[in-house]
């Protein structure tokens, strides 16, 4: 028997309706100027929506090919040549590889370390400078599960500079925790399809009313001219069915997280040299465990071999 525990890294998919629609009647390009691709284009919006409600977010939603390219194009798109950025040190690569591209290009970028794997207002706030172009704080990272007030860190961050926009990669936040961004004070919001049993290939980046997005892709009018290419309309569309299966249940896997949770951390409790690690404010859909004198791939690759994934 397989036990699949990476659930951090990608998830089964759950989406045969919207691939069974997409193959049957959603097939057409949504760009084209027919009642049935017109049903499709009205089949995104639709999507479009429901993402933004799903974190309470008054604004729109970008389509992209994952998570990455969304980071991507909020850090791009919303920084500028020669200004200052404030990230986390502790984000995902394609945050922080990015970063490290704009430094390259003008860009000064400061790293905030975190306190017992948080990130803190207080520890922000303090790089926040004149020129500050943006900041970006994950709200919940793939490997601590460090859960982030990423409200509280936007709201002291705009007190200090109100001209700073407030990015944070939300992909392992949706649907593993409750997100309300209803406040306006969080202006960019990346998700990503595949980490909710949806399809690899389509992500999202979520931007408040208000805010301009510099184009990262060229040659289309799609997504509001902001990123041209004929849209991954299956992808999408599974997306859309993910999120609604997954908020109609939500609070009933919470429940079921804590308790495997629970019983996972009983079961290595009293086991020699296991340390876990446990964030001051966490998901508890992600663990993060060592084991003394042992690499961790070395672990993974071990347990692999015994059908623990």
């Amino acid at each position: 028997m397989e036990i699949y525990l990476d659930n951090a890294a990608t998830t089964r998919p759950k989406t045969s309706v919207a691939v069974q629609r997409h193959f049957e009647r959603l097939w057409y390009n949504p760009s084209s100027a027919y009642g049935q691709a017109e049903a499709v284009f009205k089949e995104i919006k639709q999507v479009r929506q429901q993402l933004c409600d799903a974190v309470r977010l008054n604004g729109t939603c970008l389509f992209t090919s994952g998570g990455t390219e969304a980071n991507n194009m909020a850090l791009n798109a919303l920084s500028r040549r020669g200004a200052h950025i404030v990230v986390s040190a502790v984000e995902h690569s394609s945050v922080y590889e990015t970063c490290r591209h704009l430094e390259q290009n003008g860009v000064r970028v400061d790293y905030v370390k975190p306190r017992g794997f948080v990130i803190y207002p207080e520890d922000v706030t303090e790089l926040v400078k004149e020129d500050t172009a943006l900041v970006s704080v994950m709200h919940v990272n793939n490997e601590t599960g460090a859960l982030n007030d990423i409200v509280a860190i936007a709201r002291a961050v705009k007190a200090k500079n109100p001209g700073v926009l407030f990015h944070a990669d939300g992909v392992q936040a949706l649907l593993k925790t409750p997100i309300d961004l209803s406040s306006g004070v969080v202006d960019a919001y990346t998700v990503s399809a595949h980490k909710i049993h949806a399809l690899k290939g389509t992500g999202a980046l979520l931007v408040r009313q208000g805010v301009s997005v510099r184009p990262l892709l060229h040659g289309g009018g799609q997504e509001l001219s902001l990123r041209a290419g004929t849209e991954n309309t299956l992808g999408i569309l599974a997306f859309g069915e993910a999120l609604e299966t997954g908020l109609s249940k939500q609070a009933a896997d919470f429940d079921k997280i804590r308790q495997l949770r629970t019983a996972f951390l009983d079961g290595i409790r009293d086991m020699d040299g296991v340390k876990v690690h446990v964030p001051e404010c966490f998901v508890p859909h992600i663990l993060s465990v060592s084991v003394e004198g042992v690499r961790g791939e070395v672990l993974v690759r071990a347990m692999g071999e015994k059908g623990v994934m």
